[in-house]
């Protein structure tokens, strides 16, 4: 068995490597020309966790990245029962779902060609529609396997097309293409499941609410033909002339630091405190950790204010210049009001001593500055401004009526936490 491993550089296909038998067992080789290039170029590797070199990578090594790029939950629950392979067997499923990832790779099994998956696009006919309608999940995942998609998260999503000159909000369900063989997508869709449609209109509030509050977020748009759907447009996709797109790469931080998925959360490891894990990464991966560590502890005290308590380290992610020398923090994405869902209001990792919403202290939010390596006087006044800046949005601002709704249950939902903000950020604070 022989799975080649593919980024787009410039528009153009280069091999990076492939998982190859070896010791026994399946590793994963960079390409010999792909390390001696990119070592005379000076470029980072696919991963953190896995660092340019001549030498395989075993599976313990290599599992976490790779295996971070699929999705989770019941899409992967229905595409393994589709195949007939065990959920944990993700180069199966690569063989699959290999052209159209998050970041830049494609996957090509042996016996075929990269070739062979020319990139078009077709139009969105109305019985994908109708059936997204129907059963949002069982829509995924004909389409994940239609489209050989591979989007991680637990999320019901599928990767859609739309047109440079046309802006998601003002785009009809005519305007969207599928994008099949290696075409790459413009936007990430992400659809509840019937009788949750609510779900989409709390991520596109909190989205708004968040870029209202000064944080970069990725553009999100209702798809309001169909119920419970947003269209969130791809950070890690750029155009280029006449229309192209080209793929940026990027890893989350699980991925960078080389962790499994159940390890996302805290609970397995409570005694480890998180926050110090996400400081010590950016003090590793960037190249301006003060002002990014900064940025993190203001996307902590956010996810608290607005009760985002899923904010685990697959919500966080480093993307990667075009030339593959740089990498930045990714934009503020996957925001959610957990308590206006009936899903547990435990945050993903303490901050300080607690992570239960209803418990965080202002000595909390202080302890996660200090684990975080920023100071103190600095993260409060950056907590002052977002909590005035919170404070002064207007759920009339928002055009649609179940929307202006959920903005106004967000925003009065918060109010506890807004004030534990306030009280951290005053002047008089211990």
């Amino acid at each position: 068995m022989r799975l080649e491993v593919y980024r787009d550089f410039h528009g153009a296909w280069e091999l990076v490597g492939a998982f190859a038998p070896a010791r026994d067992e399946v590793c994963f080789f960079y390409d010999v020309g792909y390390v001696q290039r990119g070592e005379e170029r000076g470029e980072w590797g696919v991963s953190e966790s896995l660092p340019l070199d001549f030498g395989p990578y075993e599976p313990r090594e290599y599992a976490p990245f790779f295996h971070g790029l699929l999705p989770e939950g019941t899409v992967l629950a229905n595409l393994a029962e589709r195949y007939q392979v065990p959920r944990n067997d993700f180069l199966a499923f690569f063989e699959k779902l290999g052209c159209e990832s998050i970041g830049a790779l494609t996957f090509v099994a042996e016996g075929a060609k990269l070739a062979d998956f020319k990139p078009s696009y077709a139009l969105l006919e109305s019985s994908t529609i109708d059936r997204m309608r129907e059963d949002a999940e069982r829509a995924v995942t004909e389409m994940t396997d239609e489209l050989r998609l591979s989007l991680s998260g637990a999320q019901s999503k599928v990767a859609w097309c739309l047109p440079a000159e046309i802006d998601a909000r003002d785009a009809a369900l005519c305007d969207w293409r599928l994008p099949l063989g290696t075409a790459p997508s413009s936007h990430i869709v992400k659809v509840a499941r019937k009788g949750r449609e609510e779900l989409a209109y709390n991520e596109f509030a909190c989205m708004e609410i968040a870029r209202q509050c000064g944080f970069v977020t990725p553009d999100v748009a209702l798809v309001p033909e169909i119920p419970g759907a947003i269209a969130v447009k791809r950070y890690d996709r750029v155009s280029i002339g006449e229309g192209g797109l080209v793929r940026l790469h990027q890893e989350d931080f699980c991925q960078a630091r080389g962790l499994p998925l159940y390890l996302k959360y805290a609970d397995a490891h409570p005694e480890v405190s998180y926050v110090r894990v996400i400081a010590e990464l950016v003090g590793a991966v960037s190249e301006n950790p003060v002002q990014d560590r900064l940025e993190l502890a203001r996307r902590l005290l956010f996810h608290y204010l607005i009760g985002n308590s899923d904010n685990h380290l697959k919500n966080y992610a480093f993307l990667y210049s075009a030339d593959w020398r740089h990498r930045t923090l990714a934009p503020l994405y996957d925001l959610t009001c957990i308590p206006l869902t009936g899903y547990s209001t435990k945050m993903a990792f303490a901050l300080g001593s607690h992570r239960e919403l209803s418990e965080i202290t202002p000595g909390d939010l202080a302890r996660m500055a200090q684990d975080m390596g920023v100071s103190l006087t600095v993260l409060r006044r950056e907590a002052r401004r977002i909590a005035e800046r919170f404070g002064a949005i207007a759920p009339a601002l928002f055009e649609m009526s179940e929307v202006q709704t959920m903005a106004r249950r967000i925003l009065e939902n918060a109010e506890p936490r807004r004030a534990v903000l306030e009280s951290f950020a005053s002047p008089n604070a211990a």
